[in-house]
Protein backbone atom coordinates (compact mmCIF):
# COMPACT_ATOMS: atom_id res chain seq x y z
CA UNK A 1 0.00 0.00 0.00
CA UNK A 2 0.83 3.45 -0.99
CA UNK A 3 1.55 5.52 2.14
CA UNK A 4 0.84 9.02 1.64
CA UNK A 5 -0.01 12.59 2.73
CA UNK A 6 -3.61 14.20 1.81
CA UNK A 7 -5.89 16.92 1.92
CA UNK A 8 -9.38 17.44 2.38
CA UNK A 9 -10.37 20.41 0.17
CA UNK A 10 -14.42 22.24 -0.04
CA UNK A 11 -15.53 21.22 -3.42
CA UNK A 12 -16.57 24.94 -3.88
CA UNK A 13 -13.55 26.79 -3.51
CA UNK A 14 -10.58 24.05 -3.23
CA UNK A 15 -9.69 25.24 -0.07
CA UNK A 16 -7.82 22.94 2.37
CA UNK A 17 -9.90 22.08 5.30
CA UNK A 18 -8.19 19.44 6.37
CA UNK A 19 -4.82 17.55 6.14
CA UNK A 20 -4.45 13.58 7.09
CA UNK A 21 -1.68 10.96 6.12
CA UNK A 22 -2.45 7.33 5.36
CA UNK A 23 -0.61 3.88 5.22
CA UNK A 24 -3.40 2.31 3.17
CA UNK A 25 -3.61 4.51 -0.06
CA UNK A 26 -6.58 6.34 -0.61
CA UNK A 27 -8.71 3.66 1.55
CA UNK A 28 -8.35 6.01 4.60
CA UNK A 29 -9.28 9.35 2.82
CA UNK A 30 -11.97 8.07 1.06
CA UNK A 31 -13.63 6.74 4.81
CA UNK A 32 -14.42 10.73 5.66
CA UNK A 33 -17.50 10.58 3.28
CA UNK A 34 -18.83 7.99 5.23
CA UNK A 35 -16.86 8.43 9.19
CA UNK A 36 -14.50 10.39 11.11
CA UNK A 37 -12.37 10.31 13.61
CA UNK A 38 -13.15 13.91 14.14
CA UNK A 39 -16.20 15.58 14.98
CA UNK A 40 -15.43 18.47 13.14
CA UNK A 41 -14.62 17.35 10.34
CA UNK A 42 -17.55 15.14 10.39
CA UNK A 43 -19.75 18.31 11.02
CA UNK A 44 -17.97 19.69 7.66
CA UNK A 45 -18.94 16.31 5.67
CA UNK A 46 -22.38 16.33 6.50
CA UNK A 47 -22.96 19.83 5.62
CA UNK A 48 -21.57 19.19 2.24
CA UNK A 49 -23.69 16.16 1.92
CA UNK A 50 -26.53 18.25 2.56
CA UNK A 51 -25.54 20.04 -0.83
CA UNK A 52 -25.01 17.10 -2.42
CA UNK A 53 -21.30 16.94 -2.59
CA UNK A 54 -18.33 15.93 -0.09
CA UNK A 55 -15.21 17.23 0.14
CA UNK A 56 -12.07 16.70 -2.70
CA UNK A 57 -9.28 14.79 -1.92
CA UNK A 58 -6.02 16.37 -2.59
CA UNK A 59 -2.37 13.56 -2.25
CA UNK A 60 -0.19 16.00 -1.66
CA UNK A 61 2.67 13.77 -0.97
CA UNK A 62 3.74 10.35 -1.25
CA UNK A 63 6.07 9.09 1.79
CA UNK A 64 8.84 6.60 1.29
CA UNK A 65 9.08 4.17 4.15
CA UNK A 66 12.29 5.57 5.33
CA UNK A 67 10.45 8.81 5.88
CA UNK A 68 8.78 9.43 8.75
CA UNK A 69 4.95 9.81 8.13
CA UNK A 70 4.17 11.78 11.36
CA UNK A 71 6.92 14.44 10.47
CA UNK A 72 6.27 14.80 6.86
CA UNK A 73 2.01 15.08 8.22
CA UNK A 74 3.11 17.82 10.53
CA UNK A 75 5.22 19.47 7.58
CA UNK A 76 2.15 20.17 5.09
CA UNK A 77 -0.10 21.19 8.44
CA UNK A 78 2.06 24.18 9.29
CA UNK A 79 2.71 24.57 5.81
CA UNK A 80 -1.14 25.21 5.25
CA UNK A 81 -1.60 26.57 8.46
CA UNK A 82 1.36 29.30 7.52
CA UNK A 83 -0.62 30.15 4.70
CA UNK A 84 -3.60 30.97 6.43
CA UNK A 85 -5.54 28.27 5.76
CA UNK A 86 -8.35 27.20 8.71
CA UNK A 87 -7.81 23.09 8.84
CA UNK A 88 -10.02 21.28 11.20
CA UNK A 89 -7.51 19.04 12.01
CA UNK A 90 -8.66 18.17 15.91
CA UNK A 91 -4.59 17.82 16.65
CA UNK A 92 -4.32 21.56 16.59
CA UNK A 93 -4.59 24.06 19.05
CA UNK A 94 -5.75 27.10 18.28
CA UNK A 95 -5.01 29.92 20.98
CA UNK A 96 -7.36 32.35 21.81
CA UNK A 97 -5.50 35.58 19.86
CA UNK A 98 -5.18 39.03 21.20
CA UNK A 99 -6.76 41.20 18.07
CA UNK A 100 -4.18 43.56 16.65
CA UNK A 101 -6.60 46.32 16.48
CA UNK A 102 -7.41 45.98 13.03
CA UNK A 103 -11.22 45.38 13.74
CA UNK A 104 -11.90 47.22 17.40
CA UNK A 105 -15.84 46.56 17.13
CA UNK A 106 -15.64 43.47 18.63
CA UNK A 107 -13.67 45.22 21.62
CA UNK A 108 -14.72 48.40 22.11
CA UNK A 109 -18.26 47.64 22.52
CA UNK A 110 -17.90 45.21 25.85
CA UNK A 111 -18.83 42.22 24.55
CA UNK A 112 -22.27 41.45 26.82
CA UNK A 113 -22.15 37.55 25.69
CA UNK A 114 -23.23 35.27 22.68
CA UNK A 115 -26.24 38.11 21.35
CA UNK A 116 -23.48 40.79 20.75
CA UNK A 117 -21.22 38.18 19.08
CA UNK A 118 -24.45 36.51 17.22
CA UNK A 119 -25.12 40.06 15.64
CA UNK A 120 -21.66 40.86 15.08
CA UNK A 121 -21.47 37.88 12.61
CA UNK A 122 -24.76 38.33 10.84
CA UNK A 123 -24.27 41.57 10.24
CA UNK A 124 -20.83 41.36 8.79
CA UNK A 125 -21.92 37.93 6.56
CA UNK A 126 -24.82 40.15 5.49
CA UNK A 127 -22.37 43.28 4.63
CA UNK A 128 -20.40 41.06 2.10
CA UNK A 129 -23.79 40.15 0.38
CA UNK A 130 -22.81 35.93 1.06
CA UNK A 131 -25.56 33.35 2.11
CA UNK A 132 -24.72 31.21 5.06
CA UNK A 133 -24.30 28.07 3.08
CA UNK A 134 -21.41 29.98 1.14
CA UNK A 135 -19.69 31.71 4.02
CA UNK A 136 -19.55 28.32 6.45
CA UNK A 137 -17.50 26.69 3.28
CA UNK A 138 -15.14 29.58 3.22
CA UNK A 139 -14.91 30.10 6.90
CA UNK A 140 -14.17 25.74 7.18
CA UNK A 141 -17.40 25.84 9.61
CA UNK A 142 -19.98 23.41 9.36
CA UNK A 143 -23.47 24.99 8.31
CA UNK A 144 -24.83 24.25 11.18
CA UNK A 145 -22.17 25.77 13.48
CA UNK A 146 -23.11 29.16 11.94
CA UNK A 147 -26.55 28.89 11.68
CA UNK A 148 -25.92 28.11 15.83
CA UNK A 149 -24.24 31.41 16.47
CA UNK A 150 -26.46 33.47 14.18
CA UNK A 151 -28.87 32.39 16.23
CA UNK A 152 -27.42 32.70 19.54
CA UNK A 153 -27.35 29.45 20.69
CA UNK A 154 -24.77 29.20 23.55
CA UNK A 155 -24.14 25.46 22.55
CA UNK A 156 -21.49 26.59 20.31
CA UNK A 157 -17.82 25.26 19.80
CA UNK A 158 -14.88 27.70 20.49
CA UNK A 159 -12.99 26.60 17.88
CA UNK A 160 -15.68 27.31 15.36
CA UNK A 161 -16.72 30.59 16.57
CA UNK A 162 -12.93 31.74 16.45
CA UNK A 163 -12.67 30.42 13.01
CA UNK A 164 -16.03 32.72 11.71
CA UNK A 165 -14.44 35.79 13.65
CA UNK A 166 -10.93 35.42 11.66
CA UNK A 167 -12.65 35.77 8.64
CA UNK A 168 -13.50 38.93 9.77
CA UNK A 169 -10.59 40.09 11.17
CA UNK A 170 -11.60 39.78 14.59
CA UNK A 171 -10.75 37.53 17.50
CA UNK A 172 -12.00 37.93 21.45
CA UNK A 173 -9.59 39.46 23.51
CA UNK A 174 -9.27 37.60 26.78
CA UNK A 175 -8.70 41.06 28.19
CA UNK A 176 -12.08 41.96 27.96
CA UNK A 177 -13.71 38.78 29.29
CA UNK A 178 -14.65 38.32 33.02
CA UNK A 179 -16.51 36.35 35.43
CA UNK A 180 -20.08 37.10 34.24
CA UNK A 181 -20.11 36.66 30.57
CA UNK A 182 -19.48 33.39 29.20
CA UNK A 183 -19.92 32.33 25.44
Amino acid sequence: MKRIIYALCCPFTGDVHYIGKSTQGMIRPMKHSKESHSEKVKEWVDSLKELAHKPTILILEYVSIEDNIDSRERYWIYKYLNEKSLLLNSNLVTPILVSDNKNKELEDNYCDGIDHISKFIKERRRAVNITQEEFANKAGVALTVLRKLEQGKTNVNLDGLMHILRMFGSTINPSKINQQYYI
